[in-house]
């Protein structure tokens, strides 16, 4: 069940050691796809990041939840945890960033994004070069929304069809290019212990 206002996240677990670990988003959304809610860690990537980096040394390691991205890009299947970005090199143009997790690569871009609340917020626009300098210094802390020439949606599902074919990123990994795209979030799909 996906997480509530004003509910706790995560449980109280155990790690076990013969449960599988990666390093990557990716890695962690391949996990998700072909063992569901087995549970594994995480040692790195924006979900970790998004999670607080995980527990402590003392204090108890929690089991979180997460939800799957799933995506049809121009016909194409793939699945994510973490985030969907369609942009070009220096974010020139349109753009289309779908979250799932409050980070990617150092930049806060879904401040209100939950790994686990059945929905992806998803932000796109085209911005002037100078308003992509200022909107890329206040993305470290989150404060580059709202603006008024991007758009930002929170929804389970979402299709767009962009001007042009724009490269295409999931959690970090290049995919080709799309220009139609459809995300549904899947949730309560794995399980991460941190």
């Amino acid at each position: 069940m996906v997480i509530g206002k004003g509910t706790a996240y995560g449980t109280e677990s155990a790690i076990d050691p013969s449960w599988p670990s990666f390093d990557s988003d990716a890695a962690l959304a391949e996990h998700i796809t072909t063992n569901g809610t087995a549970p594994c860690t995480v040692t790195a990537g924006d979900i970790l990041t998004t999670l607080g980096g995980g527990a402590p040394s003392g204090v108890a390691s929690l089991a979180y939840p997460i939800d799957l991205i799933e995506v049809i890009a121009d016909g194409e299947t793939f699945t994510a945890v973490a985030h969907v970005v369609a942009r070009r090199r220096l974010w020139t143009g349109q753009f289309l960033v779908a979250m799932n997790a409050a980070w990617v690569d150092g930049l806060y871009l879904g401040p209100r994004s939950h790994p686990n609340d059945g929905l992806v917020d998803v932000t796109f626009g085209s911005l002037a070069w100078q308003q992509r300098f200022m909107a890329r210094r206040r993305a470290v802390t989150g404060t580059h929304l709202p603006h008024p020439a991007m758009k930002m949606v929170r929804r389970s599902e979402y299709t767009a069809e962009l001007d042009r074919s724009l490269p295409l990123r999931l959690d970090g990994v290049a995919k080709g290019t799309v220009r139609n795209l459809r995300i549904q979030v899947r949730p309560d799909a794995g399980v991460v212990v941190v």
